[in-house]
């Protein structure tokens, strides 16, 4: 399968990297932040959302 953008963010990129695997990309200088595990684009994004805000907050 091939890379798919699933969702932009101001700073980020979701793209889909396989069946149920996710990449969240860091847009400054494309570095791959965390792989997560998904059953749909919807569950990824909203795992996402998660983890900017915590990222926002110092706590990741």
């Amino acid at each position: 399968m091939r890379r798919r953008t699933v969702h932009q963010w101001r700073d980020w990129l979701l793209e889909n990297i396989g069946d149920d695997s996710y990449e969240l990309i860091k847009k400054t200088d494309l570095s791959v932040f965390r792989t997560i595990t998904a059953k749909n684009d919807m569950d990824a994004e909203n795992e996402c959302q998660r983890i900017i805000k915590s990222v926002r907050e110092g706590k990741a």
